[in-house]
């Protein structure tokens, strides 16, 4: 574990002095702003709106934020013959996967809960309800990126960055379907595209604008369920990586 945390702590210090990082955190910061100084215009609701949209904006800098951070650290690691050295010292493959995802999760979850306390601000500063599940909300978009972050690290390990980042948004726009939307993919396979919808993630686990917008309570189970579930689906995706890594040719 001190391995993983040492390579965890480097990854993180060299993330962190990426142009890419600091661009995709200050467009996400400008995105939230500009959406809390949108004129009400006596509309009433607007708080809502902003909830609404805000939590909506972040969750979009969380998917670009997991392929900035991740779809390059292998291939740059392999250009730059970084990778062999590291792996020569005693850093087993599966502990540099662990450090980089570790590493680069700690960054994402340093930025989402920055952009939620933003949006949080916001409200407050336009005189707007700030919802006490809030906190929850973010804690879920967190899990929800890491599997994506988990899903770029393993795209990673196979694919180009250029061709990471649309198969990432493939992948997360199908498992924002429902199971109906996603049969109807493919007329005629019903059958083995529910079977296939069932493997995948259910992303709506994840969103809870709508309830926090409204004020609608969330039971604390669900919120602890839900974790577990993108824990769950984050650790399948990681030991996918690990499998493919371990059979790499790095020559």
């Amino acid at each position: 574990m001190s391995t993983i945390r040492a390579f965890a702590l480097m990854t993180l210090k060299g993330l962190t002095r990426r142009r890419t990082f600091w661009g995709i955190a200050l467009v996400t910061l400008i995105a939230l702003a500009g959406i809390g100084s949108i004129p009400s215009y006596d509309v009433t609701g607007e708080g809502r709106f902003m909830i609404d949209m805000g939590l909506f904006g972040i969750e979009i800098g969380s998917l670009l934020l997991a392929i900035g951070l991740a779809s390059n650290m292998f291939p740059r690691d392999r250009e730059s013959r970084s990778v062999m050295p590291l792996l020569a010292v005693p850093l087993s493959r599966t502990q540099y996967v662990l450090g980089r995802f570790a590493g680069a999760a700690l960054v994402q979850t340093a930025a989402i809960m920055v952009w939620c306390a933003c949006l949080g601000l916001i409200l407050a500063v336009n005189g707007y309800y700030v919802p006490e599940a809030m906190l929850p909300a973010s804690i879920l978009l967190v899990a929800e990126g890491w599997f994506l972050l988990a899903v770029v690290l393993f795209f990673s390990f196979w694919t180009s960055p250029p061709l990471n980042a649309p198969l990432t948004l493939l992948l997360f726009i199908v498992c924002q379907m429902t199971p109906a939307q996603f049969s109807g993919l493919l007329p005629g396979a019903e059958r083995v595209m529910e079977a296939l919808r069932m493997l995948l993630p259910r992303m709506d686990v994840f969103h809870i604008k709508d309830p926090v917008a409204h004020r609608i309570p969330v039971p604390t189970a669900y919120f602890l369920l839900a974790s577990v579930y993108g824990l769950a689906y984050t650790s399948f995706m990681l030991s996918l990586a690990i499998a493919v890594f371990r059979r790499r040719d790095l020559k």
